[in-house]
């Protein structure tokens, strides 16, 4: 299969096209012949800032994907062949991502994709919900004191936006 890999942290010239073996899938995964992307301020700081999980890059990067269920592993029972699903499941880790023609997913980061949406539509979708879920779980861990001195949770409510500071 045809994929975009990088070898080394740099610009967007580090991509570079190459020919890797297509993935097949294994207990609790399935294989999805990926129709659309999306690029997220992760993706571009995993291309070009050394960070922890450096070390472990990902040759194939981007986790948010949208596809058409090609293969399944022999205990998957929630997607069949040719479900179009969406979710967020590697480009990070060491974990193959989204910039091929065929991506490795572990089925519970996946969801079948409302007909509603475009393949474009729904590949935009998965890291800003975890974002927010994220932080508004982490709301629910800030508190501020009441007129009685007992310690209240407090909700933050986000922007519209992946990252804020």
């Amino acid at each position: 299969m045809k994929a975009m890999i990088i070898k080394e942290i740099g610009t967007t010239a580090v991509f570079q096209l190459a020919e890797k073996p297509k993935p097949t899938a294994t207990l609790g995964h399935m294989v999805v012949e990926v129709k659309a992307t999306s690029v997220n301020p992760i993706d571009t700081m995993l291309r070009s800032v050394e960070l922890p999980w450096s070390e472990n890059l990902p040759e194939i990067l981007h986790g948010d994907v949208a596809g058409i269920v090609s293969e399944i592993g022999a205990d998957v029972t929630e997607f069949s062949i040719g479900d179009e699903v969406y979710g967020m499941a590697g480009g990070l880790n060491g974990i193959d991502g989204a910039l091929a023609e065929f991506m490795l997913v572990d089925v519970r980061l996946m969801a079948k994709k409302p007909k509603t949406l475009s393949m474009k539509q729904a590949a935009a979708l998965p890291l800003t919900p975890a974002v927010k879920s994220v932080q508004l779980n982490l709301g629910n861990l800030i508190t501020q004191l009441d007129d009685n001195n007992q310690t209240t949770p407090v909700l933050a409510i986000y922007g519209p936006s992946s990252f804020e500071s």
